[in-house]
């Protein structure tokens, strides 16, 4: 990874928390809107982070204000591995919005690219690892296995057509809100507040459009189809050789040798 960015940059652990091959930190700031720096890193904050940096002689820090939740300085698609440590709860009790700060990972992540979180789990009674959840495609198979932990599956029940189009279009729209591919996460015993500990995976094909991931699938389905049709064609070819070879038979002089 070259690029790592910090959600809620408040000390300097981050220098030690990423391996050497980092080229470069991006910070982000989750501190109160009416403090001293006027919502910007803490003069600790940045101290923090540039002897950590000189001592470890590894990644060059970049120093943004950039809100946590609001991550201007940063363009779509450019970023390896975003880190979250303990900042959702921060951003809550500063003013921010810790749920966006989640979609703003989502979009400066490249694809294939890595949201590396340790919460509280849950934020202002609300689950941090459920925010996560409802922006991946996991979450989405849940709900069309209609089924739970315990192997039950949900009551279905008749509706007329109307809500039936109603619910397709509801689920394309969830379709393509999806950010992560894949989610993985364990819980955390950390003092007396429940925490997670998790990664989540920028899908491949998050940053296209509707049109552009329907020309994409279109264009999978028929590269597909065209390897299975090659594989027919070369298991029909290795058949009809075998059946030449049958039918040329073998003479006694030739069993003899």
């Amino acid at each position: 990874a070259d690029k790592v960015l910090q959600l809620g940059s408040d000390d300097g652990r981050i220098v030690n928390f990423v391996p050497r091959t980092v080229r470069e930190i991006i910070t982000s700031s989750a501190e109160a809107k009416d403090s001293l720096e006027g919502g910007g890193l803490t003069v600790g904050c940045e101290r923090q982070l540039k002897q950590m940096a000189e001592r470890r002689k590894s990644a060059a820090i970049t120093y943004s204000n950039q809100p946590a939740d609001d991550l201007t300085d940063t363009k779509d698609a450019s970023i390896d591995i975003v880190v979250s440590i303990t900042a959702a709860q921060r951003m809550h009790d500063n003013g921010y919005d810790w749920k966006r700060s989640i979609r703003e990972a989502g979009r400066v992540l490249k694809p294939g690219g890595r949201l590396l979180f340790v919460e509280a789990a849950e934020v202002g009674g609300e689950s941090y690892l459920d925010e996560v959840m409802g922006l991946s495609e996991f979450s989405m198979e849940n709900k069309k296995g209609g089924g739970d932990d315990d192997g039950e599956t949900t009551m279905e029940v008749a509706v007329d057509s109307d809500e039936e189009e109603d619910d397709e279009g509801q689920e394309e729209d969830e379709n393509d809100n999806k950010i992560f591919e894949e989610v993985g996460y364990d819980q955390v015993d950390m003092v007396l507040q429940p925490h997670i500990a998790g990664i989540a995976i920028k899908a491949m094909d998050a940053d296209l459009s509707p049109a552009e991931k329907a020309q994409k699938q279109a264009q999978d389905e028929s590269d597909q189809l065209a390897e299975l049709s090659l594989k027919a064609f070369e298991r029909g070819n290795k058949r009809r050789k075998r059946k030449k070879k049958k039918s040329k038979g073998v003479g006694p002089d030739d069993e003899a040798n």
